[in-house]
């Protein structure tokens, strides 16, 4: 399908949750083992970790599932522009100053900015504006991320030039079924490469992080993650809003209406069919989980292993696909046909 202009995806000034990937151009691998000189570019993976945690507590975009492989990551982001319009003046400029100075940083701290110069942008009203706006930006984010490392990247190699794609993709999630699709197949990305064989063993997933957090409290690894499960009743003040008690993420609120254990249970399965020459119909205790979220289980590890093939610009129910299509001034969208079969 053709491309398109990222403004007839991304919803401005409103909460949207997008899948989003980017690819390295060179031969080299972004972070695996070159297998022409046999360097291992490997620590690299852990650079885009580290990255994206700092941007996590920095921006209202909140990271729910990543994951990282030897030429590409993949993210998924909720835009929270209603988080950022609750920051003072002087927080969104000392917020966007700091984003600045990262995106050049050559190592892993977070550059602490001038404050005279926080002072001297937070007065500047129409500014602010422009960078509150910024700072719950999608493209923002994979801006500043693949700014830092090709920046890395490139002093690491001696050499200048692009280092990932010019543009990167990116697919809106239409509702909470699409949500759960993504996250599952971000998280098993590992898994079908080869490059790990269960989602414990894929380190660079969100899963991972979440298995590893699982039961711990306090300061976890997976604590600047979007929290996964969206909690009925769930602390809110009057606005609605969910608050950060860490502040290593925009907030607290939940991704999915769905337990930790109910999605793991499902992306243990779903990775384990994908790891045999046969696929196994979806068992009766993972059923309930699907149907929750209107997925139809006999379709559910075709989905997973077309997402990329069915969708291009969004995934979702046939009813959200037909009302993106007729916002960004469509007749249809790639994808509606495979919705309407696998979602209901």
């Amino acid at each position: 399908m053709a491309s398109c202009p990222r403004g007839k995806i991304v919803r401005k000034h409103q909460m949207g949750v997008y899948h989003c990937w980017n690819r390295c151009v060179r031969r080299a691998f972004l972070c695996g083992r070159d297998p022409l000189t046999g360097t291992d570019y490997s620590h690299r993976r852990d650079w885009l970790l580290e990255r994206q945690e700092q941007l996590a507590g920095l921006m209202a975009v909140e990271i729910g599932c990543q994951g990282i492989l030897a030429n590409h990551f993949h993210v998924l982001l909720r835009t929270r522009p209603d988080v950022a319009r609750r920051w003072g003046r002087e927080e969104v400029a000392r917020r966007w100053l700091t984003l600045m100075r990262l995106a050049k940083a050559t190592d892993s701290g977070v550059p602490e900015p001038d404050e005279r110069k926080v002072v001297a942008l937070g007065r500047d009203k129409k500014r602010i504006e422009k960078l509150r706006a910024r700072l719950s930006s999608v493209s923002w984010l994979i801006g500043v991320l693949c700014e830092n490392i090709a920046r890395r990247a490139n002093a690491e190699d001696d050499c200048k030039g692009r280092f990932f794609e010019t543009r990167f993709r990116s697919r809106v999630c239409t509702d909470e079924s699409a949500i759960l699709a993504c996250a599952i197949y971000i998280d098993l990305n590992q898994i079908r490469a080869g490059e790990a064989a269960t989602p414990e063993t894929s380190r660079y997933t969100s899963a991972y992080q979440r298995i590893r957090s699982r039961g711990q409290r306090g300061n976890t690894l997976d604590g600047w993650l979007c929290a996964l499960t969206l909690k009925e009743g769930a602390r809110e003040d009057s606005t609605g809003h969910t608050k950060s008690r860490s502040g290593r993420r925009a907030s607290d609120k939940g991704l999915l209406p769905i337990s930790l254990d109910d999605y793991l249970k499902l992306l243990d399965w779903t990775g384990r069919q994908f790891r045999r020459d046969t696929r196994g119909a979806i068992p009766s205790h993972l059923a309930p989980i699907l149907d929750r979220l209107a997925i139809r289980p006999a379709y559910w590890l075709e989905l997973i292993e077309h997402l990329d093939e069915w969708y291009c610009h969004a995934v979702g129910k046939a009813q959200g696909m037909a009302d993106m299509a007729e916002q960004m001034g469509v007749r249809w969208l790639k994808g509606m046909p495979a919705s309407r079969r696998a979602m209901g």
